[in-house]
């Protein structure tokens, strides 16, 4: 394919103008048009923030872009080939719904949808469609998470004996957070990160005993959760807490420690990004690829394209499944019991 690939970025929140910054690091595509229901995202009068420091760095300004207040009338314009959707969850499945019958290939933003229904929907609809579509669950291209994944795939310290996950900011703010059946709570929103990848790295757990509480969302904006799988007794411990209920301040940090047989790896990124391995009683920092998520997905989604591979709908499944885990986390808080993942 010679000609550029055409995109629209609907929503410009902090991800939707991540995503904006990171197409222009791409030969291939070409960004056309921008939706947003805010008008002074569009004119570039006002700007999301990122959490993250590389985030949200560019914006409208200066862009010659089509502008749409209305993402259908983006969906519409016949001159683009992907539709990038950074809207709240809760519409997530209508636009991607909407897209497909336009035949235009869909970059999805984190989760998949509001409810694991929607979800399978959406699996279906891929099914059937000519065109591809990605679940942006950044943590699979992220350079740490990547390195974990291939640790303990080709046993490079030895046997998994547990996993900790850690992810915690203050509450972000704002109508779309502040109402749990639009954004799911952290539960969804913030923590799905973590489920997504124990899910990616370790299979569908059996079960999961979670415990948490309700915040500003009103919905469960703070979750510890034990993912178990009862496949095997060689099964490392699996647990992951998530919160936004931070005080103001605190700011955004994620984490994750790894025990091996022989070796701990320990990851952290706060004001910096840092890995690092302990073992035989010393420890190193290991040296990381440069760069975010963020981008190796939306890369690997443009050479799916270009190379006119499938859909992976096992990565797409993937994510839908997610949304069921999160879901089962939810009644477990609920009643405080273990719940078994019905996916």
């Amino acid at each position: 394919m010679s000609k550029k690939l055409k995109v629209g970025i609907i929503g410009l929140g902090s991800m939707g103008s991540t995503h904006l910054d990171i197409y222009s690091k791409i030969k291939g595509v070409e960004v056309v048009a921008v939706a947003d229901s805010i008008q002074s995202r569009l004119d570039g009068s006002s700007k999301a923030e990122g959490n993250i420091s590389g985030q949200a760095e560019g914006g409208v300004s200066g862009l010659s872009v089509k502008k749409y207040l209305d993402g259908m009338d983006l969906i519409n314009n016949s001159d683009i080939d992907i539709v990038d959707i950074c809207v709240g969850t809760d519409l997530h499945y209508i636009f991607v719904e909407a897209a497909l019958a336009k035949n235009k290939h869909v970059l999805v933003e984190k989760p998949l949808a509001r409810t694991y229904d929607e979800a399978q929907k959406i699996i279906q609809l891929a099914e059937q469609s000519t065109c591809h579509i990605m679940s942006a669950m950044c943590l699979r291209y992220w350079p740490a998470w990547v390195f974990l994944k291939e640790a303990i795939e080709n046993s490079t310290y030895g046997k998994c004996l547990s996993l900790n996950f850690r992810r915690q900011t203050s509450f972000p703010g704002g109508a779309f957070y502040s109402d749990d059946n639009q954004c799911g709570g952290a539960l969804l929103d913030l923590h799905v990160h973590d489920t997504d990848f124990v899910n990616y790295c370790m299979g569908l757990p059996d079960a999961v005993f979670s415990q948490g509480y309700k915040g500003p969302s009103g919905g469960v904006d703070h979750v510890v959760t034990n993912y178990i799988f009862n496949k095997t007794n060689a099964s490392p411990l699996v647990s992951s807490e998530g919160s936004w209920t931070m005080q103001e301040g605190y700011g955004f940090n994620m984490s994750y420690t790894a025990n091996f047989e022989n070796g701990t790896l320990s990851y952290l990124l706060d004001g910096e990004e840092t890995l690092k391995l302990s073992r035989d009683a010393q420890s190193e920092n290991i040296k990381l690829k440069e760069g975010m998520g963020y981008e190796f997905e939306i890369r690997a989604f443009v050479d799916e394209i270009l190379s006119g591979n499938k859909t992976n709908l096992d990565l797409l499944s993937q994510a839908a499944k997610t949304i069921a885990i999160i879901e089962a986390e939810k009644i477990s808080i609920e009643t405080c019991s273990v719940v078994a993942i019905k996916a």
